[in-house]
């Protein structure tokens, strides 16, 4: 029996348009649905994980399983090497996956920043392992190149697309994967179109991680130490109203230059982060016991239930009852 609740479904798009792109970029028409079966046997086998519940679907070229995974602190899975995978860690709830290959040796991902994107090309083996996990939302979606080389005709380049990239980030192919997501697991689907049209954008989106960018620019970061005793201290006093001259100072820098700094290096302003940290761990909690929402609410730092309820709606897009009774065993 199923344990959460599908995905909200966004509103249709214009025909001829996802995320933003329209079919002339590609310099084609839409590519014809195939009649592809909605399983499509691929379920994934969770190491230490109970009470998991997975879905399949098809489109052109590219295959999907979801799982939904409630475990009790480790968990393993193997991602195989059979095909061209792309594994989404869609979401995480006490812990943290990490994707390795047996065959590379690839520096660590930073434990302060969601790493939730690996591309596994055919031939490498692959397995996702966590500590500490208590639900993992999990997506992993399988390419037939050749399907999808007749798709793009020619128009994107998939040489270099699918080369080994694990434990990274990118808020575009991110989006694309949680739209595929709930084509997978919703009820009322748009259709095979529609997916189809989602296949491209992300392969499109793919293609573009490879591409020639200019060097990063580094200055006007926090140095990893900084951001490192920073997002430590930020967690162990999640509960406590923190002043922003507590952290600057931890970072030994200005106000006003760590609030530039910060955002810089995380993408969020400061006060944003500790929100979304305040969430994670609202969400560890309302798993691990039936506590009083307005208990959890103070434990975490929210002034009260109803400011707790405001933000975890704006962020997570349900009430914390509405995601505790979805995700609890």
């Amino acid at each position: 029996m199923r344990t959460a609740t599908p995905a909200r479904i966004p509103a249709q798009l214009p025909p001829g348009h996802i995320g933003g792109i329209h079919w002339r970029e590609f310099g084609t028409s839409p590519p014809r649905a195939l009649a592809l079966p909605r399983h499509t046997g691929m379920s994934l086998h969770y190491q230490g994980g109970h009470s998991i519940t997975q879905q399949q679907k098809s489109w052109t070229g590219v295959s999907a399983n979801v799982a939904e995974v409630h475990c009790d602190g480790h968990l393993r899975v193997d991602l195989g090497a059979d095909s061209t995978r792309l594994s989404v860690a869609l979401e995480e709830v006490g812990g943290r996956i990490e994707i390795r290959s047996t065959r590379r040796r690839d520096a660590s991902a930073p434990r302060d920043l969601p790493q939730p994107l690996s591309i596994i090309p055919t031939g490498l083996a692959a397995s996702g392992r966590a500590d500490g996990l208590r639900f993992l939302r999990h997506l992993v979606l399988r390419f037939d190149i050749a399907a999808l080389a007749r798709m793009a005709e020619d128009e994107i380049d998939l040489t270099h697309a699918f080369t080994p990239r694990l434990m990274f980030a990118d808020a575009g192919i991110l989006r694309l994967a949680e739209l595929l997501a709930e084509e997978c697991a919703g009820d009322a689907p748009h259709g095979r179109l529609y997916g189809d049209n989602l296949s491209i954008a992300l392969l499109l989106a793919v293609s573009r991680l490879s591409a020639p960018r200019p060097p990063a620019i580094k200055q006007g970061r926090l140095a990893p130490w900084q951001l490192r005793r920073v997002t430590e201290f930020l967690t162990v006093h999640l509960a406590e109203d923190i002043r922003l001259q507590a952290v600057s100072d931890l970072a030994r820098l200005s106000r006003s230059y760590f609030s530039r700094a910060f955002k810089i290096s995380t993408g969020l302003a400061p006060h944003q982060w500790l929100l979304q940290a305040r969430v994670a761990k609202a969400k560890q909690r309302l798993l691990q016991a039936d506590c009083p929402l307005a208990q959890i609410a103070v434990e975490v730092g929210f002034a009260d239930q109803a400011h707790f309820t405001r933000t975890f709606r704006r962020a997570v897009g349900e009430s914390p009852g509405a995601w505790q009774r979805a995700r609890r065993t």
